[in-house]
């Protein structure tokens, strides 16, 4: 676990997130929750295993969902957007900087 200082909830860490503390630890159980069923699936009853491997995939389609959401929200910054815009604008001035010369040429 992180040793980070108590802070006021609207401050985010400087290092981290908010709720990174949280998440490690929830992941932190899982996996041991998890190991410890495959243990017994393996030592006592097989017929667990298929059940881990169901709860692992379950939960690995759970974290691919949530990872796209995250890639999307860093997307839709202010920064990104802000880069986008000049992007865009680089782009149409280009595209009049070419209108003006008659075209491409080819």
């Amino acid at each position: 676990m992180h040793s980070t200082p108590a802070s006021d909830p609207q401050t985010p860490p400087m290092s981290g997130y908010p709720g990174r503390d949280r998440l490690d630890e929830a992941n932190r159980l899982f996996r041991r929750a998890l190991a410890r069923t495959a243990r017994e699936g393996r030592r006592h009853d097989h017929a667990l295993l298929a059940e881990v491997e169901r709860i692992a995939a379950e939960a690995a389609v759970a974290l691919d969902r949530l990872t796209r959401a995250a890639i999307e929200a860093e997307g839709n910054s202010a920064r990104h957007r802000a880069a986008f815009e000049r992007e865009r604008q680089n782009l149409d001035r280009l595209t009049r900087k070419i209108a003006t010369r008659g075209g491409v040429r080819g």
